[in-house]
């Protein structure tokens, strides 16, 4: 189905999944970015220039950065720039940088928070996201909604399975009353969440068990991303049952490809601008069905108006 002629043909299978609330949507920073957010490309040059510190004559730290693996250059920085008994100075730049205020443009997020629901209507967003722009777009919109973060969010398929569900952790928000937690950030971080400890690539796998995942805001090849998606490749080749997962991205060269190498459907657009739209259709449709088509009949039959 496609909801705006620009946009992506949307499987009827996964429209009626979404209505019946067996889809969660797992969003990243691109879904942040018209909020005024930076990417975690732009976020590792800010915390540079923050902290007055330059990757110039740090081979490791230039290496990874022309691989985009920006977890390992600010594992790299944080690690040369930590004094025994202070808080890490990356950790203080980025929630400055993050800092969420008032005026942002929240749209994108209240299509996801409509589009992303359990079967009782209940919000059930999955995010990598530091920021809290899922909260203020509910407070906006008079949704009830939980938080939770890192190892608090609710197991999967629990009698608390819901709310906004910050994976990688979440910034202080004093407006909102939501304390910080833990970030996943650097490359030592995401190696304890999904390898040492492992605690994140369980609750991945058990979700996938569960729910078709939407993944939106990523790119195939993101640094924030690259465990998970290989949580995710590995779990499927060792269990057939696991449920199919989608990524909403902007189409490019070999895009479709590398999605279909982890073992994800791609859902491809000319331009961000086209999937946003699309997920405020989506957004309008799912709130409403009956309304939305009929809406769609009288269009047809009295184009004028």
């Amino acid at each position: 189905m496609k909801f705006l002629p620009n946009s992506a043909d949307i499987p009827h299978d996964l429209i009626r999944s979404v209505g019946d609330g067996e889809v969660v949507f797992l969003c990243g920073a691109g879904v942040s970015f018209n909020s005024g957010l930076p990417t975690f490309k732009k976020l590792t040059d800010d915390v540079y220039a923050t902290m007055g510190e330059s990757r110039a004559h740090e081979a490791a730290e230039v290496i990874a950065y022309e691989k985009e693996e920006y977890d390992r250059v600010l594992r790299s920085l944080e690690k040369r720039t930590l004094l025994h008994g202070t808080e890490s100075r990356v950790r203080v730049a980025v929630a400055q940088l993050l800092k969420t205020t008032g005026g942002a443009d929240l749209g994108n997020h209240k299509s996801l928070l409509q589009l992303s629901r359990d079967r009782a209507g209940r919000v059930r967003l999955l995010t990598t996201n530091f920021d809290t722009l899922f909260e203020r777009a509910a407070l906006e919109d008079a949704i009830v909604y939980e938080s939770h973060t890192g190892k608090s969010i609710p197991r999967p398929g629990g009698a608390d399975d819901f709310g906004i569900l910050h994976l990688h952790g979440r910034l202080e928000d004093r407006d909102l009353g939501l304390k910080r937690s833990d970030l996943i950030l650097t490359s030592a971080d995401f190696g304890d969440a999904y390898l040492r400890d492992g605690w994140a690539s369980r609750y991945i796998e058990d979700r996938m068990r569960l729910n078709t995942l939407i993944l939106v805001g990523y790119r195939a090849e993101d640094a924030a991303l690259r465990l998970l998606l290989e949580t995710l490749d590995a779990d499927r080749d060792r269990f057939r049952d696991l449920k199919d997962i989608y990524a909403i991205e902007k189409s490019a060269t070999g895009s479709a490809s590398l999605w279909k190498a982890k073992g994800i459907k791609p859902l491809e657009f000319s331009d961000y601008a086209d999937i946003y739209a699309t997920l405020s259709e989506w957004a309008r449709y799912a709130k409403d069905p009956a309304a939305y088509s009929r809406r769609g009949l009288e269009e047809i039959l009295n184009p004028s108006g």
